[in-house]
This record gives C-alpha cells, sequence and structure tokens, in this order.
C-alpha cells in the first residue's frame, strides 16, 4: 500500500488532503456546538450539517462536466482558495440571529468544494495508473481519512472548547490555502489528446455542448452493468448514516449529558478504527468479489451501529466506534475502486461527481429526516431505525452483478 507513496505528484495531492481535511474535522466537529450553544435547537444542529449537502445535490453533477473540461490541477487550487474565503466568514457570526452566516459559509464551502472532490477523484488515476497502485492509493486514502479522525475530532473539541470558534475557523481557512500551494507544484500536466476542452463561449452551442457532454455521464453510468445498482447501494447506506450523524449531537448531550470533547473523543477512536481498516482492507479488495466485500461490510456496519446506540455508556461507544472503521473502509475503498475501474477517464469527473451529488442527497434527506423523526420518535429508535436502513442496504448490494471470483 506505502508504495504508491513512491509518486510524487501523488504525495503532494495526498499530503494536501490531508492538511485540508483536518481543518475540516476540526469545524465538523465544532461548528454544531457552536451552532447548538447559540440557539439550544436540534433542528439548527441538523441544518449546521445539512447545509453542507444542499450544493452537492444542485450542483454535483454539473460540476462533473467541469471537472472533465476544466485543467484538473488548477480546477482544485481555485477551489481551495475560494473555499478558504467562505470559511472565513463564519468568524462573523456571534449571536443567535447571525446564525444563518452559519449556513451561507458552509453552503458557499460545499459549493466550491463540488468542484474540488470530482476533478481530484478524476485526478488520481491519472497520477497512479487504474492497476494495483488504484486501490492502494483509495486504501491509502482511507488511511489517511482515519488519521485524520484519530487526530481532528478530538482537536477539534479541544480547540473548541479552549481557544474559541475562531481558532477552529482560522486553522481550516489556513488549511485550504496550504492545500492549494502543494497542488501547485504536482508536475502532471494532460497531454494535448487528453487535454480537457475549454468550451467557455456562451452561446447555443455551447449549451448545447454542455447538455452532450452530461448525457454522455448520464449514459455511461446506465449502460455500465453494477454502477446504478451499486449507486443505489450507496444511496440507502448514506442515508441511514446520515440520520445517524445528524442525531450524535443530541445523543451525546440528552442521552450521554455529555459534550464537544467526548464528540472529539468518538471521531479519535472512529479514527482508530479507519486505521486499522485500511491495510485490512488491501488484504479484502481484490480478492474477495465486489458484491461480497460491499454486502458484508454493510452487514458488519448494521450490527454495530445497532449495538452502539443501544449502549448508552460513553465507554462502552468509545470500543464500538472503534469497530466501525474496518468495514466502512472495506465498502468505501470496493465502491470507490470498483466505480473508477468502470468509467474511462474522459468521463471519470462526470461519473465521479454523480456518485457525490447522489451522497450528497442521501445525507441531505438524512440529515433533515433524521432531526424531524428524533424530536417526532426519541434519538435512540430513530438511530435505531437507521441501523436497519443500513441492515438494507446490504441486502440490496446482494443484487450486484456477480463476476468471476464467485
Amino acid at each position: 500500500m506505502l508504495s504508491v507513496l513512491r509518486i510524487r505528484d501523488y504525495r503532494l495531492l495526498l499530503t494536501g488532503q490531508f492538511l485540508s481535511s483536518i481543518g475540516d474535522w476540526l469545524l465538523l466537529v465544532a461548528a454544531p456546538f457552536f451552532v447548538f450553544r447559540l440557539t439550544g435547537s436540534t433542528m439548527a444542529t441538523g441544518l449546521t450539517e445539512a447545509a453542507e449537502t444542499v450544493p452537492a445535490v444542485l450542483l454535483g453533477p454539473v460540476a462533473g462536466v467541469f471537472a472533465d473540461r476544466w485543467d484538473r490541477r488548477r480546477t482544485m487550487i481555485a477551489a481551495d482558495l475560494l473555499r478558504a474565503g467562505a470559511v472565513l466568514l463564519l468568524l462573523l457570526v456571534h449571536t443567535r440571529g447571525e446564525v444563518w452566516i452559519v449556513y451561507a459559509a458552509l453552503a458557499l464551502e460545499s459549493t466550491f468544494g463540488q468542484y474540488f472532490g470530482p476533478a481530484q477523484r478524476a485526478l488520481v488515476p491519472n497520477l497512479v495508473g487504474r492497476g494495483p497502485e488504484l486501490s492502494a492509493a483509495n486504501s491509502l486514502g482511507q488511511l489517511v481519512g482515519g488519521t485524520i479522525r484519530l487526530v481532528g475530532g478530538p482537536l477539534g473539541g479541544v480547540l473548541f472548547a479552549f481557544a474559541g470558534f475562531g481558532t477552529v475557523v482560522a486553522i481550516d481557512a489556513a488549511s485550504y490555502i496550504a492545500s492549494a500551494c502543494l497542488i501547485t507544484l504536482i508536475h502532471f500536466r494532460p497531454s494535448h489528446k487528453e487535454a480537457p476542452a475549454a468550451g467557455t463561449a456562451r452561446s447555443p452551442q455551447a449549451t448545447a455542448r454542455f447538455t452532450e457532454d452530461f448525457r454522455i455521464g448520464i449514459g455511461h453510468l446506465r449502460r455500465t452493468p453494477g454502477l446504478r445498482t451499486l449507486f443505489g447501494v450507496a444511496a440507502v447506506f448514506f442515508t441511514g448514516n446520515a440520520i445517524l450523524t445528524a442525531l450524535l449531537v443530541p445523543y451525546l448531550r440528552a442521552i450521554l449529558d455529555t459534550g464537544a470533547q467526548s464528540l472529539g473523543v468518538l471521531f479519535g477512536t472512529l479514527g482508530l478504527g479507519f486505521l486499522l481498516g485500511a491495510p485490512a482492507s488491501r488484504l479484502v479488495v481484490g480478492r474477495a468479489s465486489d458484491r461480497t466485500t460491499i454486502a458484508a461490510s454493510l452487514g458488519a456496519l448494521a450490527v454495530v451501529f445497532a449495538v452502539t446506540f443501544n449502549v448508552p455508556h460513553l465507554a462502552g461507544d468509545v470500543v464500538l466506534f472503534t469497530l466501525i472503521g474496518p468495514p466502512a473502509v472495506c465498502f468505501l475503498v470496493t465502491a470507490d475502486t470498483s466505480i473508477t475501474r468502470r468509467t474511462p477517464d474522459r468521463v471519470q469527473g462526470r461519473v465521479s461527481s454523480a456518485y457525490l451529488a447522489v451522497q450528497g442527497l442521501a445525507t441531505l434527506s438524512g440529515l433533515v429526516g433524521g432531526s424531524l423523526l428524533g424530536q417526532e420518535f426519541g434519538i435512540v429508535a430513530t438511530m435505531d431505525a437507521a441501523a436497519g436502513l443500513i441492515a438494507v442496504s446490504a441486502a440490496c448490494a446482494l443484487l450486484l452483478p456477480r463476476d468471476r471470483r464467485e
């Protein structure tokens, strides 16, 4: 897995991802508690997370077309700098009446992220190829993600509690700027044959070509065996996962009677699970079939989630959160690798953005639905229903086509 680090451009990309994601995780912990402290509202807290998912639903597929047209490296640099500016708007919020600025700033940050995400995902196979190095890069990305959760979660809680929300915001903005600087050092440039078309003219012809580009991406998704089913499985899973995410802060406050530091600890143990899961995923991915790996991983997640939120004790939840990581990594790596290998480079951005849009729509539905259902039926009962939804996604994974390893 670590052999892929010999590729210089990939090292730069991964380091940039690490720095910017650290800042994101600090804010992920701090922002919901900041809003909850200002408003005391479960709904307002859920909307904090929902604000980041709306742009993915509205802009995701559109951004993917441009990710395939524009220079992906430059797109990522511009997106990072714009995200830094959006995050700094959070420094203007001081009262309950200004909470709308939080939603607007997070929505803007996510809007620019819709261009960054597909460009990054499409650039990875350009840097490492589509052979064993691709699954190694995806596993390493999850390893970095686990490290970020391990460090960023607890650090976000500590910084929010002792240094204040403004410090967290400043660090997040600085991390985006650092990421942009690293991406400028990447040597890779598309060849003339591979170079994306500029297509900036505002004309009926440009509109028609944009529509045609979009149609080609959706056509690949519809024609490729297994992709639609995989997208559907992911949609069900991310909906259930978002319901749990929406209710995690209320669960900690109302059920466990604890605060931001405990959320950071849980995210840290989740990160430890991801660290343990990344090497394990390299043993699974490529040996077991995609169908078997995804169904087994989601089934294991459903069981762990069902147990976790019916054990109202922080120490027990800390242990159980560690067990979430390995099956989650196996699912994410298998899904990402399968989608990339089934998609040619010319439409990689469009398919990646469609996948991110599915995640965004599912996450938005789960966040809003979880907040409403949690108030109506209770926090733990709604979390149990979310675990059941993840079990449904595991069953749906059995509909994926068989491959030669089965």
